[in-house]
């Protein structure tokens, strides 16, 4: 077996045609050949200007991680506003899948589903 930074690949094997495919193991999160749902991601009006006014975002992912990851590559600087260098969400912003925080679910980790709506809400607070 050849190791690629935690991942096994397997030797050589003609069905491949090249040298060290990645074999996926039982723990890895791959989807093979299902397509990401498609979702849209609702940005608060302090936040547009990161996105060249869009309210709203289509992209398709299957976590809420795999659509902070796409916006990473495709809205850089409002990825920056939503999430810290370590790739967290900031503390004063909170992230809904639908009507539900992510931090009642699973996190960045929570599934999506066709239609789902991902919304960036800043948080509220005072008196």
């Amino acid at each position: 077996m050849i190791h690629f930074y935690g991942t096994q690949a397997a030797e050589p094997d003609p069905a491949c045609n090249r040298v060290g495919c990645i074999v996926p193991t039982a723990s890895d999160k791959f989807h093979p050949m299902v397509p990401a749902p498609t979702i849209t991601i609702h940005v608060p009006g302090p936040l547009r200007m990161y996105c060249a006014g869009a309210a709203q975002l289509s992209i398709s992912a299957h976590t809420v991680r795999a659509a902070l990851e796409d916006l990473q590559r495709s809205q850089a600087a409002l990825y920056r506003n939503v999430c810290d260098e370590t790739g967290t969400v900031r503390r004063h912003l909170n992230v809904f899948v639908n009507s539900d925080n992510v931090r009642d679910l699973n996190g960045v980790d929570t599934p999506l589903t066709p239609g789902d709506v991902l919304t960036i809400l800043p948080a509220v607070s005072g008196g």
